[in-house]
């Protein structure tokens, strides 16, 4: 009876964060447009074509991949090194990606790294008399260190560094003007994280992202556009996180379905705390999986009011006595307010024994 009604409050729980995203996504989606700013951009967009495939979901599975970015409390459930790799074109000519390597150290912790890519192809460079000069293909990195440790066999806590570096390529169309600096480097930014492995069946998750040793522990740093003060400094800033998932396992008619959720509060105030709410942007993800054939997965997501879609397919490679399992996956994006699309986008993720 004790595992019953324990059960039966997860269940509810969960299907009030289903509400709560539903009404968060539609509510305060307007609202998002004001994250446009900062240079969080790159983590919204997130990482792994298989999480991307299903509206962008990853905190609470400790499948996911790179666990540097998504949860670093997932490195504590590693037991043998992985690698993942992804690439995708958007609309507008720009480009994205990420690379994660991660594994475990000792029975109960784990490391990982991952970096996070964003860029243009071709970026129109126009001067104050709206003539253009050129093009440029400005790009955006964002690098985690992660380390986690297991403190029992469901529970674990997780730790990572971030640090951004941008270079917008434009110093060229300057020279002799202003002494203009293509590139810039953030401070380093901590992000904390815990999951739960309930059951077979549920996990949970939450994530912190984005505090600094600054005051207020505010990521925020001055942008010097140029070495002579020619150019007028801009602010980098990073928003507060709060990130809570929810993850569910079952079958029907036999098939493995998998439902994962996400509810985010950005809190876009130079705060500790801020209680206003105009100060928070709220919005929530929700994705489904289900494997129709052996090893063979379709997905299905959305992201605030995004929508995306997923196939994946597992794949063995036998070298003497050892196998290697690897998948492929891929996800197809349409951002419905910009009605931009992601047409291909495709991930390659493994583990060697």
């Amino acid at each position: 009876m004790i595992v019953r009604n324990s059960e039966f409050g997860i269940q509810s729980w969960a299907l009030m964060m289903l509400v709560m995203l539903v009404v968060a996504s539609s509510a305060f989606a307007g609202k998002k447009a004001t994250l446009g700013s900062f240079d969080g951009f790159v983590e919204r967009m997130g990482a792994g074509t298989r999480e991307l495939g299903r509206g962008n979901t990853g905190s609470a599975d400790t499948a996911s991949m790179p666990a540097a970015y998504w949860n670093p409390a997932i490195l504590g459930f590693r037991e043998h090194l992985s690698y993942n790799l992804n690439a995708e074109k958007r609309d507008l000519d720009r480009l994205g990606g990420s690379l994660g390597l991660e594994g475990p150290v000792g029975r109960r912790m784990g490391i990982g790294f991952a970096m996070l890519y964003r860029g243009d192809l071709n970026f129109d460079v126009i001067n104050e008399d709206d003539e253009t000069m050129g093009t440029a293909t400005p790009y955006f990195t964002m690098m985690y260190l992660g380390l986690a440790y297991r403190a029992t066999r469901r529970d674990a806590f997780g730790l990572s560094f971030s640090m951004s570096y941008d270079n917008m390529d434009i110093s060229e169309y300057y020279e002799g003007v202003a002494e203009v600096v293509d590139d810039y480097r953030s401070p380093v930014t901590i992000n904390l994280s815990w999951i739960r492995q309930w059951n077979e069946k549920w996990s949970t998750s939450v994530v912190i992202r984005n505090l600094s040793f600054s005051e207020n522990l505010s990521a925020r740093w001055s942008k010097n556009t140029s070495t002579d003060n020619s150019v007028e400094s801009t602010e980098g800033v990073r928003p507060k996180v709060l990130q809570i998932g929810v993850g569910y396992r079952s079958k029907i008619a036999g098939m493995p379905v998998h439902a994962w959720m996400e509810a985010l509060d950005y809190q876009v105030a130079d705060t500790l705390l801020a209680f206003d709410p105009d100060l928070h942007v709220w919005t929530g993800r929700v994705g489904f999986e289900c494997e129709v054939i052996p090893d063979g997965t379709l997905r299905l997501g959305m992201d605030d009011l995004d929508w995306t879609v997923g196939a994946g397919y597992k794949f063995m490679i036998r070298i003497g006595k050892k196998k290697y399992p690897f998948d492929v996956n891929y996800a197809l994006i349409y951002e419905t307010e910009a009605g931009i699309w992601t047409p291909l986008s495709f991930g390659l993720r493994g583990y060697i024994p």
